[in-house]
């Protein structure tokens, strides 16, 4: 049985393989950052979205939404972060199994969720900018 911890440990050490062999676009800071706050057991206690929102809040992301997997590609759910500037996105899939979760990288997403999730944060820029004026 994976412990609590191995999310981290393989992403630490997978990235650090690979940052040692010059592969320096694998992994970004946010997304390890994001990986060390998540917290298994909130995820057996809480659930997929109040895990990631309170790893959001202590990473300062901001967790904008989360959706089901409907087709053949591995995972039950996708959640979509953003970084505190809103200049980047980060993508979290709950496995199969609903025992752990993996950040993905932007370029690893799937097509449409990016898609999606840019667009939902244009219209969230948006939104602000006109409730800005309006103040």
């Amino acid at each position: 049985m994976p412990s609590e911890n191995m999310i981290e440990t393989t992403l630490i050490e997978t990235a650090g393989a690979q940052i040692a062999q010059g592969e320096k676009d694998f992994v970004d800071l946010e997304s390890v950052e994001l990986e060390l706050a998540l917290d298994l057991q909130r995820l057996k206690e809480y659930g997929f979205e109040e895990c990631l929102k309170q790893a959001a809040a202590a990473s300062g992301f901001e967790f904008l939404f989360q959706l089901p997997v409907f087709d053949k590609n591995p995972g039950q759910r996708i959640a979509v972060m953003s970084t505190g500037d809103g200049d980047k996105l980060l993508y979290a899939v709950l496995d199969d199994s609903g025992t752990e979760i993996e950040i993905v990288a932007e370029d690893a997403m799937r097509e449409e969720i990016r898609d999606f999730a840019g667009a939902f944060m244009d219209v969230f820029s948006k939104l602000g900018a006109a409730l800005s004026q309006a103040a």
